[in-house]
């Protein structure tokens, strides 16, 4: 059931990663998009489509085998290519998905402004009303700490209940150029988003600032180049696990080939797509203008495929002796467990329909290959990507270790000479003379000068 690599005629003979099922037994909101992408980009609009689908379903929770407490569908993507790849595509998937969400923000910011623009145009001694109590889900790539920390308080305050946030870029070199300090800070917010429940805190001492310890959920689908994904992705992001928790989607190369073309969506497509994230957002927001409880659905069902596939990388990775498969598997497990819950959650909304071919047996098994699919495609992305920076950062680090905790006293012979005092600081990359470790073993008395230049051990 791994992700299969095809190489098609009509797509120049060239690689690329294929789904292991036919469209039409997609999900069906991810069926109508994935349907109109021409066979090289149904991959990647798949995997397009998670992140915002994802953000929609923010009350869903789930449990996965190795954790104790439950899991929701956060899920960070990065679609990547050189200038003119056809990243693009992830625009229109975004917009598709998002419109409603959107639209509802946009109700939302109204209120927001209509309270600024009365509290410019009252004076200092008129009583100003309180603020409307708002929840804007889509944020700018540029927001700044404070006001992502404010977002994410907001619903808390609301409706006593965290939502997802969504966060897309065309160009995340624009974005990280524009606004590099706040940006460096939000990459170290994202390694907290990616769990639930795990919280994120700022104290500001000014009172124009907003201070608040809150849970952190944030989805987010980024386009870039391969040289702005290694600015992105710099060491420390190597090395602090933001690689880990992202799902990477290569366009690979594009030269020599005619730009991609999707079929334009027919209005049935439309109206189709239109009633399931309607359904979606039922299952988030209330009638009553308040949030629905948190929707918990059953995966246990796919625990034993989770475990297997998890240790037949952990024996790989032993066998092979790589550091980077025994760390990037574990998480490429979780990530791909979540895309399977959320299509999983989808297929339950197609069952629920009246005229729906949809069964119980079907979901399941669908559901199953796209974990084993996705699974093995995220683990791919991350080696391909960062498996050989992730060995050498660590290779590097234990080296360092090693150094740092070996004993040149213990290091050397019961008798040693000069020479061999000299060799033994060198190779432990030292930089305190020969002399003065002589000096302050005889003055310890822990060893005892023969000659000018032999010594032995007390």
């Amino acid at each position: 059931m791994s992700t299969e690599i095809i190489n098609d005629e009509e797509e120049g003979g060239k690689g690329f990663a294929r789904l292991p099922m036919r469209d039409k037994d997609l999900p069906q909101i991810v069926r109508q998009l994935v349907s109109n992408a021409p066979v090289k980009f149904k991959m990647p609009t798949f995997i397009a489509c998670m992140a915002p689908l994802g953000c929609l379903a923010t009350r869903l929770r789930f449990h996965y085998p190795f954790d104790q407490d439950p899991s929701a569908v956060l899920l960070q993507v990065i679609i990547c290519s050189e200038q003119s790849g056809g990243k693009s595509f992830a625009r229109n998937v975004e917009s598709v998905i998002m419109a409603r969400q959107k639209q509802r923000d946009s109700e939302q910011r109204r209120l927001e402004q209509e309270y600024r623009e009365l509290k410019q145009k009252m004076s200092k001694n008129d009583s100003l009303p309180d603020p409307p109590k708002t929840a804007v889900v889509c944020c700018p790539i540029s927001i700044s700490i404070a006001q992502l920390v404010k977002r994410c308080d907001a619903p808390v305050r609301l409706y006593g209940a965290p939502l997802t946030l969504w966060t897309f870029t065309e160009e995340l070199a624009t974005a990280t150029e524009t606004n590099k300090r706040a940006f460096s800070n939000i990459k170290s917010i994202m390694r907290t988003a990616y769990d639930l429940g795990s919280e994120y805190g700022v104290d500001y001492l000014s009172d124009t600032s907003y201070s608040a310890t809150v849970d952190i959920l944030y989805n987010t689908m980024y386009c870039t180049t391969p040289s702005a994904l290694d600015e992105y992705m710099d060491k420390k992001a190597v090395e602090g696990g933001n690689i880990t928790r992202v799902i990477v989607c290569d366009l690979g190369t594009q030269l020599g080939d005619e730009a991609p073309i999707f079929k334009r969506m027919t209005q049935e497509q439309h109206d189709t797509i239109d009633k399931y994230i309607g359904r979606m957002m039922a299952d988030t927001y209330q009638e009553d203008g308040g949030i629905c409880p948190e929707k918990y659905i059953d995966m246990s069902w796919l625990d034993k495929d989770i475990r297997a596939w998890c240790d037949d990388k952990s024996l790989e990775s032993v066998k092979s002796g790589s550091t980077a498969l025994g760390t990037f598997f574990k998480r490429s497990s979780k990530t791909a467990q979540r895309v399977a819950a959320l299509c999983y959650y989808l297929y339950q909304l197609e069952i629920e329909q009246p005229d729906s071919r949809m069964t119980e047996t079907k979901a399941r098994n669908s559901t199953r290959k796209l974990y084993h699919c996705m699974a093995d495609y995220i683990l791919d992305g991350m080696m391909r990507k960062w498996g050989k920076r992730f060995e050498e950062l660590q290779a590097k680090r234990l080296e360092e270790t090693r150094k740092s905790q070996s004993n040149l006293f213990k290091s050397l012979p019961d008798q040693f000479n000069r020479t061999l005092l000299r060799e033994s600081i060198k190779r432990m990359e030292l930089i305190t003379p020969d002399w003065v470790f002589l000096s302050k073993w005889k003055a310890r008395g822990i060893i005892r000068k023969i000659n000018d230049d032999q010594f032995i051990k007390q």
